[in-house]
């Protein structure tokens, strides 16, 4: 059996990966130091693919091999590959990983060998959803939103940018006065963290604070 795991869920392939593991090995535990390979694609030596499918069990009735990142693969090593899922060797099963979620190039049939499954975190919000609770007078369901970007490492002027459009469309509801208030909260904003005047993340707070206030009017 060929198995083939893709997507940048990495826990949900592991857990899927285990699961195998423990129903080929349940009997002989003994047989993971001799029947199991570990192989990943971003640093295989020379022939040590093909040398893993050529190998033949010591005590499990087949081997299991695991090859990780195999969209890393180099050329001839991804030929090693598509040769055995063509035909595969009756004494190993083989997992196949990859952050990927779709195959290209030279991998791309691979699926067609294999029983796939694809592991995708489930999107996250992003900024334009922080701007639509800024329109429903959710500041504070906003800002909460926004200490998640930063917990995931989005950089405040990342999230400036979006706010600058997002007041270009929605601002100009206001009138002149209203839509030109904004547009000074948010250069204020700007040169609070380019210039060092604030904490950038307090900086946009501040100014997500600012542009709520604007629409209550």
């Amino acid at each position: 059996m060929i198995y083939l795991f893709l997507g940048d869920d990495l826990p949900a392939k592991d857990a899927r990966i285990t699961e195998i593991k423990n129903k080929f090995f349940k009997n002989s535990q003994e047989a993971l130091a001799f029947d199991l390979d570990n192989l990943d694609g971003r640093a295989l030596g020379e022939d040590a693919l093909k040398q893993a499918f050529l190998t033949l069990p010591v005590i499990a009735p087949n081997r299991l091999i695991i090859l990780r990142q195999i969209h890393k693969l180099k050329s001839a090593d991804i030929q090693v590959l598509i040769n055995f899922c063509q035909k595969p060797a009756k004494h190993c099963d083989v997992i196949l990983e990859s952050s990927e979620n779709t195959l290209k190039g030279d991998l791309k049939d691979i699926p067609l060998y294999a029983k796939s499954l694809v592991c995708s975190k489930p999107e996250g919000p992003n900024v334009f959803d922080m701007t639509r609770l800024i329109t429903a007078h959710r500041s504070g369901d906003a800002l909460k939103m926004l200490d998640g970007f930063y917990r995931d490492n989005v950089h405040p002027l990342q999230i400036m940018r979006a706010l600058v459009w997002y007041w270009g469309k929605q601002g100009k509801l206001l009138g002149k006065e209203g839509f030109e208030r904004g547009l000074k909260a948010l250069e204020e904003a700007d040169l609070n963290i380019k210039r060092s005047r604030l904490n950038p993340q307090h900086a946009v707070e501040k100014v997500v604070v600012e542009l709520s206030l604007l629409l209550r009017r």
